[in-house]
C-alpha cells in the first residue's frame, strides 16, 4: 500500500499501530508538498516507537533490565570485571530491586538500599554497587526505558573502612604451615608462593608451568584468575604493571621442583582420572584450585589468630619484610605489581615512617 498520498491541495501520511495485538491503520495531513509529509510520517513513526519503549520500561523489572544490560553490556567488559559486577548484582542490588518494575523505583529506593549496605561493606563494595546501579539505569535511558535515571540526587554513603592489615609474625607463619601441611597439603604451595612473592591470589593460581623459569629461577605473571569457584582465566592482570617477572629464591625453587615432581606422580597415581589442567597450584587429580579452596585460609586465619590476618595478608607480609630489611621502595613496588610507587608509598607508609626514624638515629649517634 502507499503511505503517502495526495488528496486535494493536502498530502497525508499512513502509519501501521500495533494495538493490544492488532493492527490499526492510521491516516493524518502531513502538509502541503510531498516532503513535509514525509517529515512528518517519519516524526509520527519515531514518536510511536519511543512511546513503545517507554511503556515497555513501566513494564519490565529490574531483573529483566539487568540481565540484557550484562547480556548486551558487560559482554564487553573484562572476566574479572564482569565476575565482580555479577557478583554486586547478585548479592546486593537483585535482592532489593530485582521484582522491582522500572517505573516504580524510585530514587529514594535506591538510597535505602544504599544505606542499608553501607554498615556492612567496604569502601570500595559501595563504589562498586553505585557503579552498577549507574550503569544499569544508564542503560535504561540509552533503550528508551526511562527518560531520567532514579540515580539523580543518590548519594553514596560512607561505608565501613577497608580492615587494617598487618604482617604475619614468624611464629604465627610457622602455625599456618605446620597446620596445611597435616590437614591440607595442596595449599601449601599458593601459601609459599604468596609469602615469596607478594603476588595476588589470582595471579597464583592463574600460573602454569611455564611461568616457572628454573633456569633464572623466576616466575612470570601474566594472567589471573577470576574470582569463584570456576578456575576461569583472564587472559590480563589487574593492571599493564601487573605483568612482570619475579626473581625467586632457593626456598622456593625448591618448594616448586618438589610439587612438580609429586604431580608427576599424582598423574602416574590417577591415571586416566587425572585431570591436567597445566595449573602450578592443583588439586591431587590435577584440577586447578580456585579462590573458594584459598578462601578456606582466610577463615582459619579469622579463627585462629588475632584480627588482620587473611591469605592477602601474605603478600603484605612479603612487602613489609622486604621494606623492612631495607630494600628500595621502586623495586619493592614493581615485585607487587602497583601502578605507580606512591600506591606502595601510601600502603606501607608505617613502615617507611619507621625507617626515616631509624636513619634519624643513626645520623643522631655518628654527628653527635
Amino acid at each position: 500500500m502507499s503511505y503517502l498520498r495526495k488528496r486535494g491541495k493536502k498530502w497525508y501520511y499512513t502509519i501501521e499501530l500495533d494495538t493490544g495485538g492488532k493492527r490499526q491503520r492510521i491516516e493524518r495531513a502531513g502538509g502541503r508538498t510531498k516532503a513535509e509529509a514525509e517529515k512528518a510520517r517519519a516524526a509520527a513513526l519515531a514518536e510511536y516507537t519511543q512511546a513503545g519503549r517507554i511503556d515497555r520500561g513501566r513494564k519490565i523489572t529490574y531483573q529483566e533490565l539487568a540481565d540484557e544490560w550484562a547480556r548486551e553490556s558487560l559482554s564487553q567488559a573484562r572476566a574479572a570485571t564482569r565476575a565482580n559486577y555479577k557478583n554486586v548484582l547478585k548479592n546486593h542490588i537483585l535482592p532489593v530491586l530485582g521484582k522491582k518494575r522500572l517505573r516504580d523505583i524510585r530514587p529514594r529506593n535506591i538510597q535505602a538500599l544504599m544505606n542499608d549496605e553501607a554498615s556492612a561493606i567496604s569502601v570500595s563494595l559501595m563504589n562498586n554497587i553505585h557503579a552498577v546501579l549507574s550503569l544499569t539505569f544508564d542503560y535504561a535511558i540509552f533503550c528508551e526505558y526511562l527518560t531520567d535515571t532514579p540515580m539523580r540526587g543518590v548519594k553514596t554513603p560512607e561505608a565501613q573502612p577497608l580492615k587494617k592489615r598487618r604482617a604475619f609474625t614468624q611464629e604465627e607463619f610457622r602455625q599456618l604451615l605446620s597446620y596445611y601441611k597435616a590437614n591440607r597439603p595442596e595449599l601449601i604451595l599458593p601459601i609459599l608462593i604468596a609469602y615469596h612473592t607478594g603476588a595476588r591470589c589470582g595471579e597464583i593460581l592463574a600460573l602454569t608451568w611455564e611461568d616457572a623459569d628454573f633456569s633464572a629461577n623466576t616466575l612470570t605473571i601474566n594472567k589471573t584468575q577470576i574470582h569463584g569457584n570456576a578456575a576461569t582465566i583472564q587472559p590480563t592482570t589487574k593492571s599493564k604493571s601487573g605483568v612482570r617477572t619475579i626473581a625467586i629464591g632457593a626456598a622456593l625453587v625448591k618448594a616448586l621442583k618438589a610439587a612438580r615432581a609429586e604431580q608427576a606422580k599424582d598423574r602416574l597415581r590417577y591415571g586416566a582420572y587425572y585431570r591436567d589442567s597445566g595449573r602450578i597450584c592443583r588439586r591431587k587429580d590435577g584440577t586447578p584450585l580456585t579462590h573458594n579452596h584459598i578462601n578456606s585460609i582466610s577463615h582459619y586465619c579469622r579463627k585462629h589468630f588475632p584480627p588482620g590476618l587473611c591469605f592477602h595478608s601474605l603478600r603484605h607480609t612479603h612487602a613489609t619484610l622486604l621494606l623492612e630489611a631495607g630494600e628500595d621502595l621502586e623495586l619493592v613496588s614493581k615485585r607487587l605489581g602497583h601502578a605507580n610507587i606512591s600506591t606502595t608509598a601510601s600502603v606501607y607508609s608505617h613502615i617507611l615512617a619507621h625507617r626515616q626514624q631509624a636513619e634519624r638515629d643513626l645520623l643522631d649517634r655518628i654527628f653527635l
